[in-house]
């Protein structure tokens, strides 16, 4: 029997539509793009959204990180970019920003310098054309004026990065006034709820006082986002358990997993209103806490093992290993 092996390409199309389901939620989406400004050494993350007057949506994620030159710019914007040399990069399998944008925009640009003396450079993909062409047509262009001014605003005339959603169909629901009090409310809502998300998931990058990662500036709508700290270290002095237990995985090599437990304060017990609000004390955050690289990758929930109920409102345990997980329990 003859057999051969023949090269079969993809309709583009069909697959750059078709990775626009991969079951993005707003949040976990800017998230994603935030991990590569961390990825990329940034100090500075300046994350903006809003709509003009007659409804459109725009998303910016701006950073003060390393920049890219041009072929950077190129691989970034790859389905399937090269893998990062640094093992600890929240990034994995290089689709993280390509398929987190385009679950909400129809238009992905990439602004980005590697230094103050280069000039800041532009890629696209632009989901219309890529349906017409059924090619991977990527765009490449000198940035615009306003997409530099973008760019300063985080990067001061040095290396960074911007990406900007345009197009954006799948975010908010069509209004009747796009330009109305409904629109501008869904939008605040969305606001409220991913400046919780930030604080959360990047929770030891915002903290100044936690020594376990760097410090970082997130920016929201112009405003600075706030650590949320799941384990109220201010009202908890010390873990209640606090064990570290070696672990032998599947290749061969070992690591040692930490496990700490915090019982919390009931809320006539904290030692201000404002901390005892701060905690935001409640059933659906208590649970168990996944981290890697220091940045939370699931939770709050407690894996199938339990039910949230007011039972476990104010106990709360972290895990931590030298692979980078994390649980926590509240």
């Amino acid at each position: 029997m003859t057999t051969e092996t023949i090269e079969v390409q993809p309709d583009v199309a069909r697959i750059s539509e078709g990775l626009r389901d991969t079951g993005y939620e707003f949040n976990t989406a800017i998230a994603d793009i935030i991990d590569n400004s961390i990825a990329a050494g940034a100090s500075n993350v300046d994350v903006r959204f809003g709509a003009d007057f007659i409804g459109n949506i725009s998303v910016s994620v701006a950073d003060d990180g390393c920049g890219m030159d041009r072929d950077g710019l190129i691989n970034a914007m790859k389905y399937g970019s090269k893998r990062r040399a640094d093992a600890a990069s929240l990034g994995k399998f290089g689709l993280g920003l390509k398929t987190a944008s385009t679950a909400f925009c129809k238009r992905l640009a990439l602004v980005s310098r590697p230094d103050g003396q280069s000039a800041a450079l532009r890629a696209a993909w632009d989901l219309d054309f890529l349906g017409q062409s059924n090619s991977w047509g990527l765009e490449l262009a000198s940035a615009a004026p306003h997409e530099v001014q973008l760019l300063n605003e985080s990067a001061q005339e040095k290396s960074g990065t911007v990406v900007i959603w345009e197009k954006v169909d799948r975010l908010l629901s069509d209004y009747t006034r796009p330009d109305g009090k409904p629109l501008k409310n869904a939008l605040k809502r969305q606001e409220d709820s991913l400046r919780e998300h930030i604080a959360t998931v990047y929770q030891r990058f915002l903290d100044p006082t936690d020594a376990r990662s760097r410090t970082l500036t997130i920016k929201l709508n112009g405003a600075p986002v706030s650590a949320w700290d799941p384990f109220c270290i201010a009202e908890v002095s010390a873990p209640a358990v606090d064990k570290t237990i070696p672990v032998q995985l599947p290749n061969g090599q070992s690591a040692t997993f930490s496990i700490r437990a915090f019982i919390l304060p009931r809320k006539e017990e904290f030692s201000s209103t404002e901390n005892r609000n701060a905690a935001k004390i409640s059933n659906e955050r208590q649970g168990v806490y996944v981290y890697r690289e220091n940045r939370l990758i699931h939770g709050p929930d407690w894996l199938g093992m339990y039910k949230q109920e007011p039972h476990f409102r104010c106990f709360a345990s972290s895990c931590h290993s030298t692979t980078s997980s994390m649980m926590r329990f509240r």
